[in-house]
């Protein structure tokens, strides 16, 4: 519900600040100044009562009044100074201090000096496929800030020196003081009142703060983060045109297309290479080594071209501020189109121990995956033996079986094509909903022509997952766009898809008051009663991974029939993890999300929820008691 209601609040004031742009700017700046009243405020009205007691208790002698002005101008500012206590955690990375690392610092330096901005403190490497500035602030900002370069070792081992510079660059931007002081103001405020939005999302730490905070707070922070998105998602154009100054526009717009490319095929191509190696390795191994080996290799031209092509044509995502990369390359006013890839990287660059980085960086994700990949390596190894039982009975399979074999052969450790078996599924029962499915989801592994008939019998037998068949058929679509012989037909499919697009937008919408009823139990049932019953070896899976779950007690399986679409249904496992913070538990719930959506079929035919047992409520453990075949673990019976 949270985020349905964020991306509405975003459209809305998208909209406003295209219309009155002024006008949207003296929103911010007022939301900004009522936080500061309200902080400043509630500390100066402590000050006054915690001094009237004191005061009136110094002339007067002892009055009862002075009690409640005591106590209560010392709850005030108690409540006040947690709230706006610092959480600063120290970046996960590798530290480099200047003499490791000479070249980078220089050239950060020779940024600070054409830019105007403060100077990067800390270098720290990270194992993610990013590059971004964080500032730590001390003492509520009366100290001067201090800021960490937290530059990913996979964005390093990817593009060439002048197109990281041009990253940094841009990075850089944001730090800037004599231009767009507001968005630069917004956009690193996002950064500081993460950790406060975040704790405030968990309601155990809400109750601590005071009855009145908590009102404020729980209306002030959702429209401020909306509004605050907005701004830093333009100050992003803003620092891309700020970046190109400096660097040329068209080294910008061709950094800005590589990364996103590379990014794409590292989600697509790397991780799933580097996952299925658990099926002949019984330890883990880390990622980094090979990566620095393949990123730079050559990859495969129309493979190239149609990722380019895929992302251009993407919109902007809500999880991120960053803009597509169409509305980046347009502000920046470069003419869409690919460069060649980079041919080295900067590895060299960054210094004589980036080998010992690797290392070092390859240990630390060991330790955090091993137990993951001793879980994935049972999950292909129960693959492996589920392929190897169906194979020697493939020409006598109903449907059902002949989609799952052919799912397994995609999704297992034989990435072979699983296509003839769809066809045959399809051939024995015309309306397949799993095979259906598993068709349209192939994307860009099948003929692009054939998909888009299947796409779209997807989006009438699977209404649920509308928004995702509206997605892939985007794609698919993008990369015929490109033959001159499809030009008309193109056409006449993105007016019928644009047309289907609407509809999954009412769909979106609709769910929002599904998602804010999942504390409604009642209307739930065990996955047993599912119109098509989850596989044997999909329950299995889910086992193996709940399994190996820290400090889980229960899990409850249940199915959810949607109130807005008859007929339609989505999948809900309620996990009960006591006396795990609330950060942690939706850390967990994402990485569990995309395990079960890589590997289970179910997830392209329905929605997945994952919530916590105590988000639905206190009486949810005595609703869930009472649906006894919902229990689907149970780590207190062993």
């Amino acid at each position: 519900m949270e985020h349905i209601v964020f991306v509405q609040r975003v459209d809305a004031y998208e909209q406003a600040s295209a219309e009155q742009p002024w006008a949207f700017r003296r929103r911010i700046l007022g939301l900004t100044l009522l936080a500061a009243a309200w902080i400043w405020g509630g500390l100066i009205l402590g000050l006054a009562l915690l001094a009237w007691a004191v005061l009136s208790f110094v002339s007067d002698g002892f009055q009862g009044l002075q009690i409640f002005g005591f106590f209560g101008g010392l709850a005030l500012m108690l409540s006040v100074l947690r709230l706006t206590r610092s959480d600063w955690v120290e970046p996960d990375g590798i530290h480099v201090p200047q003499p490791e690392c000479p070249r980078v610092y220089e050239a950060l330096e020779r940024i600070r000096q054409k830019n105007g901005g403060p100077r990067v403190h800390h270098l720290v490497i990270t194992e993610d496929y990013s590059a971004r500035i964080v500032q730590q602030v001390r003492l509520g900002g009366l100290l001067p800030e201090r800021n960490y370069l937290l530059l990913g070792l996979p964005l390093a081992m990817a593009i060439d020196r002048p197109r990281l510079i041009a990253v940094l660059t841009q990075e850089y931007a944001h730090l800037r003081r004599n231009q767009g002081w507001l968005g630069a103001w917004v956009y690193r405020g996002r950064r500081r009142m993460q950790r406060l939005r975040d704790r405030l999302s968990d309601a155990r730490q809400m109750t601590r703060l005071g009855w009145l905070n908590e009102r404020f707070m729980r209306w002030y922070l959702p429209r401020w983060w909306a509004a605050s998105f907005v701004v830093a998602r333009h100050d992003e154009l803003v620092a891309d045109r700020l970046a190109a100054r400096l660097v040329s526009k068209q080294l910008m717009g061709d950094a800005l297309s590589e990364v996103a490319v590379r990014g794409r095929w590292l989600r697509e191509r790397f991780w799933t290479m580097h996952w299925s190696r658990a099926h002949e390795l019984q330890q883990a191994i880390g990622p980094f080594s090979l990566m620095a080996g393949v990123m730079n290799h050559s990859m495969d031209v129309n493979w190239v071209y149609q990722a380019w092509k895929q992302e251009y044509q993407a919109l902007a995502s809500y999880e991120d501020t960053a803009p597509s990369l169409r509305e980046r390359l347009d502000a920046l006013d470069v003419p869409p189109g690919l460069t060649p890839m980079s041919s080295s990287n900067c590895l060299a660059w960054l210094g004589k121990r980036s080998d010992r980085w690797i290392e070092l960086l390859d240990d630390r994700w060991c330790l955090r995956f091993g137990s993951d990949w001793q879980v994935h390596r049972q999950v292909l190894q129960q693959t492996h033996a589920r392929v190897q039982s169906l194979m020697p009975r493939e020409p006598y399979l109903q449907a059902d079986s002949l989609v799952e074999l052919g799912w397994y052969m995609q999704a297992g450790a034989f990435r072979d094509d699983p296509q003839p078996f769809y066809q045959r599924a399809l051939e024995q029962q015309a309306d397949c909903k799993r095979a259906i499915g598993a068709f349209a989801s192939l994307y860009i592994d099948m003929d692009p022509e054939a998909q888009l008939p299947y796409l779209a019998q997807a989006f009438e037998v699977l209404p649920a997952m509308r928004g995702q068949w509206c997605n892939l058929a985007r794609g698919v679509l993008d990369v015929l766009e490109a033959d001159e012989h499809y030009e008309a037909p193109i056409r006449r499919a993105r007016r019928e898809w644009a047309r289907r697009e609407e509809l999954a937008q009412q769909l979106r919408t609709n769910l929002s008051e599904e998602v804010n009823d999942l504390g409604l139990l009642h209307q739930a049932r065990s996955y047993a009663e599912l119109g098509e019953p989850l596989w044997e070896s999909e329950l299995a899976v889910i086992q193996l991974h709940l399994a190996a779950a820290k400090r889980l007690r229960r899990a409850w399986l249940l199915v959810r029939p949607l109130q807005s679409m008859r007929g339609s249904q989505a999948l809900l496992l309620v996990l009960d993890r006591p006396g795990v913070g609330y950060q942690e538990d939706r850390l967990w719930h994402a990485q569990l999300r995309g395990y079960l959506e890589r590997e289970l079929l179910v997830t392209r035919l329905m929605p997945l929820w994952l919530v916590s047992l105590e988000e639905l409520g206190d009486k949810a453990g005595l609703v869930l008691s009472e649906i006894p075949a919902a229990l689907f673990y149970d780590r207190t019976v062993a």
